[in-house]
């Protein structure tokens, strides 16, 4: 009988293990010594996929744990990932921006300026720190309120007409000049809340517009009116006057649209301020002012 294969031969390669055999280290593909943050974010999907394909539901979907799984084997802290995924559910829940439709939209642009963030804490957690915070730093009061919805309107009276209008500590109160600001937030899983906020800028719109065009018109018309007096009248000196007019008109449209744009910058960013502020954690209801600042002069 021949004798049993105590192992390979001499020379020889051992023979694979069962299953795949391994690929010859030239034929692997090569790994880049950097890559950028578009093929990173590629690396990871693709990874993720194929190390959950056996895990994944019959639709391809991939549970919260899973994702919070994948984000611990790349690096992520755990609460970053949560608050991607609160902010990924939150797309869904944004609420409709109102309408605005009309010429003065198509005149100066859009009125509605709305900004959305997901903050920790619940939506009554939110309100009772947004409440002391809009009232007496913005000069702002309450006129609706529901459970996750509230309107607020610019304090009337005329304390808070002096101190918006004085302005000793250079505020600007951007909020308290908006029509109204309503304040949506939504409960998410995890202690977390969409917050959106929705300022309504048609009374600035329509301040612009009035003012432009007012004072356009008035010196269209002037200028039209000289002309043709200067000329002794006649179908030229006219259709010079309405020239004129015309070329006011198109000067107060281009100005308020311009005045109207850099206004929405100054407002989006006033909430974007705020929501960073929500989302850091700030109390903002700790942070009052004291007593001698809230005097009108």
């Amino acid at each position: 009988m021949p004798p049993a294969d105590s192992g390979p031969a001499e020379g020889r390669p051992p023979a694979p293990a069962e299953g795949r055999p391994p690929a010859p280290a030239e034929s692997r593909p090569s790994v880049p010594a950097t890559i950028t943050r578009e093929q990173l974010e590629r690396v990871i999907r693709r990874a993720s996929d194929l190390q959950f394909r056996s895990s994944t539901a019959v639709d391809g979907s991939i549970g919260s744990r899973d994702v919070v799984q994948i984000g611990a084997e790349v690096g992520l802290e755990e609460r970053h990932v949560r608050q991607a995924l609160a902010e990924v559910e939150a797309a869904s829940l944004l609420p409709a921006t109102p309408a605005d439709t009309g010429l003065a939209r198509r005149l100066c642009g859009p009125a509605i300026v709305s900004a959305s963030r997901v903050a920790p804490g619940s939506p009554d957690d939110i309100d009772v720190n947004l409440e002391p915070y809009l009232s007496e730093k913005e000069l702002l009061r309450r006129v609706r309120s529901r459970p996750g919805r509230s309107l607020w309107e610019p304090a009337a009276g005329l304390v808070p007409q002096m101190r918006r209008g004085l302005d000793f500590g250079g505020r600007g109160y951007t909020l308290a000049k908006a029509r109204s600001l309503q304040v949506v937030t939504e409960p998410l899983e995890n202690g977390w809340s969409l917050v959106t906020l929705t300022a309504d800028m048609t009374n600035v719109r329509t301040e612009h517009l009035g003012g432009w065009f007012g004072g356009m018109t008035v010196g269209g018309i002037a200028g039209g009116l000289g002309l043709t007096l200067a000329t002794g009248g006649g179908i030229l000196p006219i259709l010079g006057g309405v020239a004129i007019f015309s070329g006011c008109i198109g000067v107060a449209t281009v100005s308020a649209r311009s005045t109207m744009a850099k206004f929405r910058q100054r407002m989006e960013l006033s909430l974007q301020g705020l929501l960073d502020r929500l989302e850091s954690g700030e109390d903002l209801a700790g942070a009052r002012e004291p007593w001698h600042q809230k005097l009108p002069w």
